[in-house]
């Protein structure tokens, strides 16, 4: 009996190191794979441009070094380039940056909760994934401050250890509640969630939208786009280099189309731009600005009745969320606060400081912005809500 015992108890034990284990390799994988990733991209990138340049000379050691700033540009982190303040960063890869961080979480989370024997403790196993990434995040970033100190390129401090500390942070708690979802949204009021759901699916036809008109000018002005390449682009190297950099902001111009569409618009130095009025001005000649008019147009107005009719689709969706016209509205209420609060989030990221010259600052009129990305759904989304809302029971879906 004593054997047995003994026995049993060695199995017992060697299961539980076999699940450390596991658990050990998930968390490296979850620290790990995106920073390596993001930065080998960002390696890659650098040495393509270099290799294209004419009468370039670059060694392995300089391409790491400077793929470290990149990185940290990458995560949003202000620059200071020869003394000149740059905090105007490309959004494309701040996006693929925390979609890796997301889906690398969520994986994670996931294979932790198949991994453990009981459902119990899965939120101890979510934090630990979070915690895991925000501590990885903050020591790379403080390693990549200090290879890239005394250089032509530095990362500002305290916001190179913050920046991407709270964005991989952020993006690993979402990727975790993403996964654990199914638990915790069963608590949530089903109204509210529903408003949040078509909060987030308005803001998304609406940036929609803007990347059309962002698109639809930049092509009008094709003739304007090849003088630039042309005049600053002349090899193949520079050429790509300018084509990634401008590939990088069009989420940037985007953020700045749909702030027009609302009517709350944006600057660049001197030149102001609405959908209401506009003040000219010099410009960047960069490829992404091209499609910026030269003077306001007369019918620029007719853009805010894009946003009111996404208002009303939110409105028009919500219509039978509920019997009640306060719950209907409280529905419009939420969805609009989301939408708001998404102009926020993108108007923060889309400027920043750009030189300290004529161009300087760069910034959307978040509060015009977020204000008007709210109105546009509350008012006409309320209005549908309210006269079309059949004053039935919403079919529910049944539980199997």
């Amino acid at each position: 009996m004593g054997r047995f015992t003994a026995s049993v108890s060695g199995l017992t034990m060697g299961e539980g190191d076999v699940m450390r284990s596991g658990r050990a390799r998930v968390l490296l994988g979850v620290a790990l794979g995106p920073i390596v990733t993001g930065y080998a991209v960002v390696a890659s990138l650098l040495v393509l441009v270099a290799a294209l340049a004419p009468r370039s000379e670059f060694s392995a050691g300089g391409v790491l070094a400077a793929a470290c700033p990149a990185w940290l540009a990458a995560y949003q982190v202000p620059l200071d380039i020869g003394g000149a303040p740059l905090g105007v960063l490309p959004m494309l890869p701040t996006l693929g940056a925390v979609l890796l961080v997301f889906r690398t979480a969520a994986s994670a989370v996931r294979r932790l909760d198949e991994a453990a024997s009981r459902r119990s403790g899965r939120l101890s196993r979510a934090a630990s994934v979070v915690g895991t990434v925000v501590v990885a995040h903050a020591l790379f970033a403080v390693v990549a401050v200090g290879v890239a100190a005394g250089s032509a390129v530095e990362g500002r401090l305290p916001e190179a250890i913050l920046t991407p500390t709270v964005l991989a942070g952020g993006a690993a708690a979402s990727g975790a509640a993403f996964v654990t979802s199914a638990n915790w949204s069963k608590r949530l009021d089903p109204v509210a969630v529903r408003g949040m759901r078509a909060g987030l699916i308005g803001f998304g036809a609406l940036f929609a939208v803007g990347t059309l008109l962002f698109l639809g000018a930049t092509l009008a002005a094709w003739s304007t786009l090849g003088e630039l390449f042309s005049a600053y682009s002349p090899d193949a190297g520079s050429a790509v280099g300018m084509l990634l950099l401008s590939l990088g902001y069009v989420p940037n111009a985007t953020v700045l189309a749909v702030s027009v569409l609302t009517g709350g618009g944006f600057v660049i130095g001197e030149v102001s731009v609405s959908a209401l009025a506009m003040t000219p001005g010099p410009v960047p000649a960069v490829p992404v600005l091209a499609g910026l008019p030269a003077e306001y147009g007369a019918w620029w107005p007719l853009l805010l009745v894009v946003p009111a009719v996404i208002g009303v689709g939110v409105g028009w969706s919500l219509r039978e969320v509920d019997r009640r016209l306060s719950a209907r509205l409280r529905a419009v209420f939420v969805a609009g606060t989301v939408c708001g609060f998404c102009a926020v989030v993108v108007a923060a990221f889309a400027g920043g400081a750009l030189g300290g010259g004529a161009y300087d600052p760069v910034a959307v009129r978040v509060e015009l912005f977020s204000l008007a990305a709210f109105a546009f759904v509350v008012v006409p989304g309320g209005v549908v809500a309210w006269l079309t809302g059949s004053g039935r029971k919403p079919r529910r879906t049944p539980r199997r």
